[in-house]
């Protein structure tokens, strides 16, 4: 090629909601090159061959909180219904019922316009944050490749939650692990013996697979992911994650049974893994939705086991929502009570308005849990009370 070429390639996305795209090139150069209008025309029919869509949701609430032995605080929140974020997904038909697909998602907290943090080896070594006000978008919620065919289901692998997970969310539970009422204040592990479960949500560096949906019902996700230690360590196996879920959906029911464990070794040499084993099942009655979980999460020697009664119940212009949970702690913690009501009035098929209430009551002189975030029980036996009202888009 005679001649200097420079290139500048701006890259624009326009994207419509049914996930077309348009891939607008600029280019500029001091000499005219043939074969670059060949590569853009080639660049443009890839594109189309590629169903990509950007996604997201912002949600925003009013939460005040207030606890036994601390003042109240107010606070602008997020992920009170439904947790913020920004993603792109996109797949690829490579013909005879098979596709490639890809899903990069990030939190996103609208109140304060951060990121989040992320882990990258399912350890506490590898809890990735940064200084308040520096924190941009990570991929942490979601990083994922994968192939699927209609026939045998998916193989995906990179950042991804794990199977036990699932029964935590609001599929399974009024709140899912959002807001006031949200499961995770009662059902998430307590750190034990110097260990802090970072697989209770996702693992990371994780290969995992999916059943297809053509099996009258039943739904199935195994995973296995790696922590990525030498393996000469005393904790070589050091965040390494199994785990499975097998569920049945048809009609009225729905349930499905999940376990995992991750490993985990402490500065003394002595194993204290990481264990979680659930239950969920709920049944579709008219109008409202009866819910029964029950989880065990297990560090070493202590354990804790929640279960949660609740419903969701379907009106005309949204859902009211509500939640008892009880917790009982050995060798960690103290056992607990949580109630949680709830509301969500819906605007449109993207945008609600809610609001949630919820008390969690600490028992046998403990002070262990809370609503929300911002202040502790300082009173042994205490209790913690929060509100919250707020609106949610979905794009």
């Amino acid at each position: 090629m005679v001649g200097t070429l420079r290139l500048r390639l701006g890259l624009q996305i326009a994207l419509s909601f049914d996930a077309a795209s348009t891939l607008f090139f600029y280019t500029e150069m001091n000499s005219k090159v043939p074969f670059v209008l060949t590569a853009l025309c080639a660049s443009v029919g890839m594109a189309q061959a590629q169903s990509v869509e950007v996604f997201g949701v912002l949600d925003v609430a009013y939460l005040s909180t207030t606890a036994t032995g601390s003042p109240k605080v107010v606070s602008l929140s997020t992920d009170s219904n439904t947790s913020s974020r920004i993603g792109f997904r996109g797949n690829e038909d490579l013909g005879g019922g098979m596709r490639a697909s890809f899903w990069l998602e990030a939190a996103h907290s609208p109140d304060s316009g951060l990121g989040s943090g992320s882990n990258g080896n399912n350890q506490s070594s590898g809890q990735v944050s940064s200084p308040a006000g520096t924190q941009g978008l990570t991929f942490g919620r979601r990083s994922t490749v994968s192939l699927s065919g209609n026939t045998w289901g998916e193989v995906r692998v990179g950042r991804d939650y794990v199977p036990s997970f699932n029964n935590l969310t609001v599929s399974m539970h009024p709140f899912g692990t959002n807001g006031v009422g949200n499961a995770g204040q009662l059902f998430y592990p307590l750190a034990a013996n110097g260990t802090t479960a970072r697989t209770s949500v996702r693992a990371s560096n994780s290969i995992g697979y999916i059943l297809p949906s053509n099996l009258n019902g039943f739904n199935g996700h195994v995973m296995y992911a790696m922590g990525e230690n030498a393996s000469d360590l005393y904790n070589a196996d050091d965040g390494k994650h199994m785990g499975v879920r097998l569920g049945y959906r048809n009609g009225p029911w729905n349930m499905a049974y999940a376990s995992g464990t991750t490993k985990y070794t402490t500065a003394a040499k002595v194993a204290n893994d990481y264990e979680q084993t659930n239950f969920a099942i709920n049944y579709q009655m008219g109008a409202a939705k009866l819910m029964y979980l029950t989880n065990v999460n297990k560090i070493g020697a202590t354990k804790t086991q929640t279960d949660m009664y609740g419903t969701q119940y379907d009106v005309s212009s949204g859902q009211i929502r509500f939640a008892f949970t009880k917790l009982k702690a050995t060798g960690v913690g103290n056992d607990a009570t949580q109630w949680a009501l709830g509301y969500v009035h819906d605007l449109s098929k993207r945008t609600a308005l809610f609001t949630n209430y919820s008390t969690v009551h600490n028992l046998n002189g403990g002070k262990q849990f809370t609503v929300g975030s911002g202040n502790n029980v300082t009173t042994a036996g205490g209790s913690s009370t929060g509100y919250e009202f707020g609106v949610r888009h979905s794009f």
